[in-house]
């Protein structure tokens, strides 16, 4: 039988991994399921939660938490390589699934369309405290099942996958993902460039996940010259993985949305 490696990365999310983790457990289909979870070293009840988890479901759940914080991209390269499954499917700590077959459906893209190196499908955002939900437009607005580097290019911010969370990827690619990737923040756009690559990035057009975007987000979270300066990092590690004739288009988005910003903020 096929095999299905979810991870979970968390750190410090204890408001939120209880619904993380039911979410990832009712997942139903024709597949064997292995649910890895680590913390990275977090100081609130989140490794205590885990834990119960694990308890609960011997069989399905392992807690390969350490104690020490390592960071976030330490964290996701241990995960990926503890995964076994044939695919891996990620679902960040503070984020849930919303369809209990989410796994299942993007597994039968996978395998009715096995050139393609991984699957995404639309996410739901939902803004604390207000509870408020919205569809991205940049997401609503793709036509194509089959997407490239040229598609995410279209998009100013080359994030049409915006959240780890809505992807189901082929292990034997997560297993040979460059160290470049993890050498700053593990990102979706590296992730997606990497994966284009080896082949068409698939994109179901329906929400099964949500994305909680809150204040203590690494992202939502961060000041605007914060917020700049990782979207610069990002790129420039896009630009190392890409393949080359994506250069100038990756160079020239890095010039005009990150570059020139942040000399204005210096002024």
């Amino acid at each position: 039988m096929i095999k299905i490696t979810t991870i979970i990365p968390t750190y410090n999310q204890e408001q939120y991994i209880d619904a993380t983790i039911a979410s990832a457990v009712e997942q139903i289909g024709d597949f064997s399921h292995e649910i890895l979870v680590s913390s990275d070293g977090s100081s609130d009840n989140t490794r205590k939660i885990i834990m119960k988890w694990a308890c609960l479901y011997p069989g399905l759940i392992r807690d390969i938490s350490e104690e020490f914080n390592v960071g976030i991209s330490r964290n996701f390269r241990r995960l990926f390589t503890e995964a076994t499954g044939d695919y891996t499917a990620i679902l960040e700590g503070d984020d849930l699934w919303t369809d209990p077959e989410k796994l299942s459906k993007q597994l039968s893209f996978l395998l009715a369309n096995p050139d393609c190196s991984m699957v995404f499908s639309m996410i739901r955002v939902r803004k604390l405290p207000s509870g408020q939900e919205e569809f991205l437009p940049r997401q609503v607005n793709l036509t194509k099942n089959k997407l490239d580097g040229r598609d995410f290019l279209a998009e100013p911010t080359m994030n049409l996958i915006a959240n780890f969370s809505s992807c189901l990827l082929r292990s034997s690619l997560t297993k040979a993902l460059p160290e470049r990737v993890f050498r700053e923040r593990f990102n979706e756009i590296a992730m997606a460039f990497f994966f284009e690559l080896h082949g068409p990035i698939g994109f179901l057009r329906e929400p099964m996940s949500i994305y909680h975007q809150h204040s203590s987000g690494v992202w939502t979270g961060s000041s605007r010259e914060a917020q700049l300066k990782s979207g610069l990092a990002t790129r420039q590690m896009t630009l190392e993985i890409a393949d080359a004739k994506y250069s100038e288009a990756i160079k020239r988005i890095i010039e005009e949305k990150y570059q020139k910003p942040l000399a204005a903020l210096a002024i």
